[in-house]
């Protein structure tokens, strides 16, 4: 047996939670249910709020035993892969400066207009180059686990390498989230990495994207 972790979603902690033991099959009394975030309602035009998220672990028979895990070993699945072969993630080139920064927040800007957003686009370099997103009820713009703000990423660091001609990647902001969801993803880590040493057991985590593992790896090279 080995232990395993899911983390579901939904608009209340209690809707997450039913959720997860319906797709796991799962009654409350088998599994460990951790809150992860509370979540916030949306306004009255639907727009701004934020899932509540839950980590469901539980005992996981398998037939085949495996070697004892290394805390570097963990398993992160990754997210199906992006439609376009050309997305450019964070880590597949080097960060815009200067002047490539400033034409993706022109990108940026006439993306959001286009949406019919109005936000204010920030350029800042320091202390990592990025472009931040600074506005009313962004909340749908960052969307489930943040995918639509990768997305966006994706698609201003495409336009902005095509406009200057090399291939550079665009980091995007929103109110923090990156740093919230850095944060997050770092204390799940550690909270794996201890459930790994206690139980000798591997956890299979979430789906993640490509920035997400590594966030991940680095937070449990520093745990060992």
């Amino acid at each position: 047996m080995r232990l395993r972790g899911e983390e579901f979603t939904g608009r209340t902690t209690e809707e997450a939670i039913e959720r997860g033991l319906a797709t796991l099959r799962k009654k409350r009394g088998d599994v460990d249910i951790e809150v992860l975030e509370e979540g916030k309602p949306a306004n009255m035009l639907g727009m701004g709020g934020e899932d509540a998220r839950v980590l469901i672990t539980f005992q996981e028979v398998e037939e085949v035993e495996e070697d004892e895990p290394a805390l570097d070993e963990a398993e992160v699945p990754r997210r199906p892969a992006a439609a376009r072969e050309d997305a450019i993630e964070e880590g597949d080139a080097p960060p815009a400066y200067a002047e490539e920064l400033v034409s993706g927040a022109d990108a940026l800007r006439e993306i959001l207009s286009l949406m019919g957003i109005e936000a204010e686009v920030l350029v800042n370099d320091r202390p990592e180059p990025q472009l931040e997103i600074e506005g009313q009820d962004l909340g749908l713009l960052i969307g489930r686990h943040g995918e639509n703000l990768i997305a966006l990423q994706q698609l201003v660091s495409l336009i902005t390498s095509r406009r200057s001609a090399k291939t550079v990647y665009v980091a995007i902001d929103i109110e923090g989230y990156r740093h919230r969801r850095e944060e997050q993803l770092r204390e799940i880590a550690h909270r794996v990495a201890g459930r790994v040493r206690a139980t000798q057991q591997a956890v299979t985590l979430e789906p993640m994207l490509a920035y997400e593992r590594r966030i991940v790896h680095l937070a449990l090279q520093d745990d060992r």
